[in-house]
């Protein structure tokens, strides 16, 4: 027997429309809820966003009002500050009329440039003060070096007398090599074959003696100095030279007429005055290694051969004297 055909607008039909109507109804539900929530939202940022711009303009509009009100204080005080502007202009006027005319500025000018180069002098007078309280600490240590080996001798600073002794040889060229010793502030670059040709002199002896003499009162003379300096005086006029020295001693091994300070115009400026006289000195005290000696002193009489003793003072920078020549007199104008 065959099944009974369903008719399709049956009651299974029916029922399975509902079906499907209620999910598509309940998914547009969905939908609308979705999208109700968006424009929600989106409401409230713009809400949001207006309600900040609202005070923004707000406190623009405080702020506008506030100015408003300081600048209207300022217009109502207008009157107070112009009568306050009139009263101050007489003090004004007053001190304008006291301010130093232009004749005065002027002079205020010259006095400012006067203090300062007076302040500059100043300056320069402490650095001189400076340099010579240096000098003379530096002389005051050499001196104590130099003079170190003379004590050490048992020799008394000071006493020619008995620095002579110490001269003494039996040659002029032993004299110059026993100077070398015991005169700590001479400087001997002499060529010793100068005063080899006069050994054989019958004045020899005596030059002997007058040159121990000599080289003692130079070497006396220049440790007078430079403990004179070291002590922080001043030299003065007894030890401007050589010859000054010899005349404040009460009894010098060294007579001043002796102590020849220059010479004449050949020695000093002839082509052959100047090469004799131009000898060898140390490089810190010359740094070519010469220097012209004009200075000098009479060891014998003026008969030739007249032994000459040629030294340079440098007891003014160095400290020390350089012997730089000692033999027979040299070429003059008498000579030439």
């Amino acid at each position: 027997m065959n099944p009974i055909a369903r008719s399709p607008f049956g009651p299974a039909a029916e029922q399975h429309c509902n079906i499907k109507a209620h999910a598509e109804l309940a998914l547009l539900d969905e939908n609308v809820k979705n999208l109700s929530k968006a424009l929600v939202e989106e409401y409230r940022k713009e809400t949001a966003k207006y309600q900040h711009l609202a005070e923004m303009e707000r406190d623009a509009r405080r702020e506008a009002e506030t100015r408003a009100r300081s600048y209207a204080k300022v217009i109502d005080q207008h009157d107070d500050l112009k009568a306050k502007l009139e009263s101050m202009i007489p003090d004004l006027v007053q001190e304008v009329q006291h301010l130093p005319k232009e004749p005065e500025v002027a002079e205020l000018e010259a006095q400012l440039r006067a203090a300062e180069k007076e302040r500059g002098s100043l300056a320069e007078l402490l650095r001189a003060a400076e340099e010579e309280r240096d000098t003379a600490l530096r002389a005051r240590d050499t001196a104590i070096a130099r003079l170190r080996p003379r004590q050490e001798d048992g020799i008394v600073v000071g006493d020619a007398e008995a620095l002579q002794l110490r001269l003494d040889a039996p040659t002029l060229c032993g004299v110059l090599e026993q100077a070398k010793h015991y005169c700590t502030l001479l400087v001997i670059t002499a060529d010793p074959d100068e005063a080899e040709r006069l050994e054989h002199h019958q004045k020899a002896s005596l030059w002997r003696n007058r040159l121990a003499d000599a080289l003692a009162m130079i070497q006396t003379y220049a440790e007078d100095k430079n403990l004179t300096r070291a002590r922080g005086r001043g030299a003065g006029p007894d030890f401007a030279n050589l010859r000054a020295y010899c005349g404040s001693r009460p009894s010098p091994l060294l007579s001043p007429v002796k102590v020849i300070l220059n010479e004449g115009k050949f020695a000093s400026s002839s082509p052959r005055g100047k090469a004799d006289r131009r000898l060898r000195v140390p490089e810190d005290i010359d740094p070519s290694g010469y220097a012209a000696m004009l200075e000098h002193i009479r060891i014998g009489d003026g008969a030739p051969p007249a032994p000459r003793l040629h030294y340079l003072d440098d007891t003014d920078q160095s400290g020390l004297i350089v012997v730089g020549f000692f033999g027979e007199h040299l070429h003059n104008a008498s000579t030439n």
